[in-house]
């Protein structure tokens, strides 16, 4: 899809900021508030922006972070895309991808408890135990999302958004709850259209927003693209570890953070020592961000590997 440096700007204040009204958008990027309005219309009609979230710590509603890998076996087409309708129907999975290389799919699972989290895996292996090759289940301990500074083409991203953590309570009630069910999966939905839907005053509800977000519950409001369409690809790279220190660990974040490439910084319990995750342009250019680490920090890269991310089946920051 072609795009104006007025609509990557437009994407770039959406990805940062997905809540944002029309008319603060439009003083950003120097065009008009309808003018704002009908281009992200058109994105939303053409499926270039598929979906505005709001963005979630689910450790401090006391839920646990796990990342399942499946390799699968004597597939066709037909079977893969049934497991796949399986898995984007339980609830517990909030994020569900096709993957090229090692693995062939990968998800996201939030649970409470050890049983529920058991529970799936043990009715997923029930219907298609067959056709599993192998997996690899690891627990998120924390991760970080930047915005995409490489839609305008920055050299460096200054914004990070830590979005998973280990489980706390927050104390957040019912009420709040409700609230950021219908939240997660629509973050531009209105202040008066969440009140009628949670049958409180336009004034409660902001407040209550706003306590969320200073609680840190809420972290932000971000924008899924069609990647695809933007002309960019998904990579998940993994890196091992040598002959490190603290020093050179801290250095490595810091270069992760400044990335513009870099979208996600994974802290994984049970995976590899880095795991990071990087939109280019294909191949060439993910090279060239290897090439990069290799160079900066050869001396403690032991081996990486990585995986295409390719397509996206389901995407929320909160069971609902």
């Amino acid at each position: 899809m072609q795009l104006d440096l007025k609509d990557r700007k437009i994407l770039y204040e959406l990805d940062t900021d997905s809540r944002q009204a029309y008319k603060t958008i439009a003083k950003k990027v120097g065009l008009s508030k309808d003018a704002v309005k009908y281009r992200i219309n058109n994105m939303q009609a053409t499926g270039l922006v598929k979906q505005f979230h709001t963005v979630i710590d689910t450790g401090k509603l006391g839920f646990i972070s796990f990342r399942l890998f499946l390799k699968l076996q004597n597939t066709t087409p037909e079977k893969e895309a049934e497991i796949i309708e399986f898995l984007k129907a339980q609830k517990a999975v909030t994020w569900l991808v096709s993957i090229e290389g090692e693995y062939d799919i990968g998800m996201w699972i939030l649970v409470k408890d050890i049983t529920e989290v058991n529970k799936l895996w043990k009715d997923l292996l029930a219907n298609y135990m067959n056709f599993i090759e192998k997996r690899w289940l690891c627990v998120f301990t924390r991760v970080s999302y930047f915005p995409r500074a490489y839609l305008l083409h920055k050299e460096k991203n200054t914004e990070e958004y830590v979005f998973i953590t280990e489980p706390q309570d927050a104390g957040i009630d019912e009420k709040d709850m409700k609230l950021l069910r219908i939240l997660a999966p629509n973050a531009r939905v209105s202040i008066l259209e969440l009140s009628g839907k949670l049958h409180m005053t336009p004034k409660t509800v902001a407040a209550r927003i706003k306590k969320l977000e200073k609680k840190g519950v809420i972290v932000g409001y971000r924008t899924a693209f069609d990647l695809e369409m933007l002309g960019y690809q998904h990579f998940k790279l993994h890196i091992n570890l040598q002959n490190i220190t603290e020093e050179k660990v801290c250095q490595f974040r810091a270069y992760v953070k400044q990335h513009p490439n870099i979208i996600y910084d994974n802290e994984v319990l049970g995976g590899d020592d880095f795991e990071i995750e990087i939109q280019v342009s294909g191949m060439e250019e993910f090279r060239g961000v290897i090439n990069d680490i290799k160079a900066r920090f050869a001396g403690i890269i032991k081996n990486y590997r990585y995986m295409i991310f390719y397509r996206e089946h389901k995407f929320l920051f909160l069971p609902v």
